[in-house]
């Protein structure tokens, strides 16, 4: 058992040793004779020796980078480097006599550095590196690495708009992007909108301006132009706003009763003596702003002495605004306010004028002019008993 073991290590020996190729020296087999070999050759290696090259990437096991490799190495951004001891490479091609030849895993085991070009050729999700030492212009595989392919992922807020909400358009969650496009076409297929982002500036605001369905696409690259194996889509609707519901005028309703006071300076007829009154009062709306009842009591006393005396009155009226001016009438009754014959109590048509100064709330201001004539009442002549007053009315 142990001479078996021990085989299988000098196997794995031998076999790791003789996967790795160690070169010393570079020049002697060159696979393009130049000694000090400068970029713009390498573009002339693709071209002059375009068949040799396919052969020897085909040779590698990497036939299907060639076409690649020498449309892409026109345009490369080609570096110079230095290749030291210990330094590996996958393969390297080179001309022994006018065959190629291929040598896998090499190692550079010179005791000193040399200089070489750098550069990458991208194909199908993957860079290689590729070293030229100046020397020989052995075109030499270095590395080989997976460049991360650009993931998409979309989000459009709100999913329903009212019509004229601007649409939030945002692709921050992707990765490995360089650029990205979106597409807003309609429920036709036309297109309505492109819009270019970028990671910077990964959102976007969107105003649609017909209701409707759409579709939102969006497409990204990430380095050396890969495409994201599968767009995002996103289908949107735009509605229309819900109409306005306008509510119903709150409509206070007014009490119709309300109080009053009122007074002022007036004349009693006899000589047209003067005297000053007030009355209280109620007054009742029978129709907004229009027509009102006035119920008031109250009395006059006169600036004269003896004859004359205080005396009761009373109306009851009814009154008619025409806006700030309002015209009343009705009847009402006076008490004697004079010790003589033709002085006599009674019924009394009253007739108003009036104007209102202001309102405030549910109060009002006015001034009027009041006429009381006798009527009905017998023995009350009208030259002796009427009466002329000028008042101030305060509602509320």
């Amino acid at each position: 058992m142990k001479k078996v073991i021990f085989l299988v290590l000098i196997f794995c020996f031998v076999f790791t040793v003789a996967a790795e190729e160690k070169v010393t020296q570079l020049g002697r087999h060159p696979f393009y004779k130049s000694r000090d070999l400068k970029p713009a050759d390498l573009k002339v290696i693709a071209l002059d020796k375009a068949g040799e090259v396919k052969q020897g990437f085909e040779m590698a096991g990497n036939g299907e980078l060639v076409f690649a490799f020498l449309e892409q190495i026109q345009k490369a951004d080609i570096q110079t480097i230095e290749l030291n001891p210990g330094d590996t490479v996958k393969w390297m091609l080179f001309k022994k006599g006018k065959k190629v030849q291929v040598k896998n895993d090499v190692i550079w085991a010179g005791k000193k550095p040399i200089t070489a070009y750098n550069f990458t050729i991208f194909r199908d999700g993957k860079l290689y590196e590729f070293i030229v030492p100046k020397i020989c212009g052995n075109i030499s595989l270095k590395n080989v690495n997976e460049v991360p392919a650009p993931t998409c992922k979309l989000k459009v807020e709100p999913a329903e708009a009212v019509l004229g909400t601007p649409l939030k358009i945002d692709l921050c969650g992707s990765q490995n992007v360089v650029k990205s496009e979106v597409t807003v076409t309609d429920a036709a297929g036309a297109v309505i909108k492109t819009i270019t982002l970028t990671p910077e500036s990964c959102t976007a605001e969107l105003s649609l301006d017909k209701v409707g369905e759409y579709m939102v696409t969006a497409v990204v690259w990430g380095q050396y132009e890969m495409k994201s194996p599968a767009g995002c889509e996103i289908a949107v609707k735009v509605i229309e706003p819900a109409p306005v519901v306008v509510p119903p005028p709150v409509i206070v309703k007014k009490s119709p009763l309300h109080f009053l006071l009122e007074g002022g300076p007036g004349l009693l007829k006899g000589t047209y003596t003067g005297m000053v009154w007030a009355r209280a009062g109620l007054l009742v709306n029978l129709s907004a702003d229009k027509l009102d009842a006035i119920f008031t009591l109250g009395g006059g006393v006169p600036v004269q002495g003896t004859p004359w005396k205080s005396f009761l009155m009373g109306n009851a009226l009814l009154n008619l605004n025409a806006g700030p001016a309002y015209v009343a009438g009705g009847l009402g009754f006076s008490t004697k306010d004079r010790e003589q014959v033709v002085k006599k109590g009674g019924i009394d048509l009253v007739g108003q004028l009036g104007i209102n100064l202001f309102r405030r709330d549910k109060s009002t201001g006015s001034l009027f002019g009041e006429l009381r004539a006798p009527v009905i009442t017998e023995d009350r002549d009208f030259e002796h008993n009427h009466k002329l007053l000028l008042g101030f009315r305060y509602i509320f």
